[in-house]
């Protein structure tokens, strides 16, 4: 899906990261669907804010169910 113009200003960061990381990103990328590693970047920022918003602003919890009804808390640490 084509992104809509963006006239936001920008700024370039560099970011020295281990292969690893850099190669399960792109896994990412390729599962998600994404154009670039850089918007599977701005994805997972943009969860991470709504988490740390949820549990750290409003004293929320998050619960992640596994098909077999099974709950875990997921513990975020600002």
């Amino acid at each position: 899906m084509p992104r809509s113009p963006n006239t936001e200003l920008k700024i370039r960061l560099n970011l020295e990261l281990p292969i690893q990381v850099r190669e399960r990103l792109e896994e990412i990328r390729v599962l998600s669907e994404a154009e670039s590693v850089t918007e599977v970047i701005r994805r997972a920022l943009s969860i991470y804010d709504l988490l740390l918003n949820m549990t750290v602003k409003e004293h929320g919890k998050v619960i992640i169910r596994s098909i077999d009804g099974t709950e875990r808390e997921l513990l975020l640490v600002p």
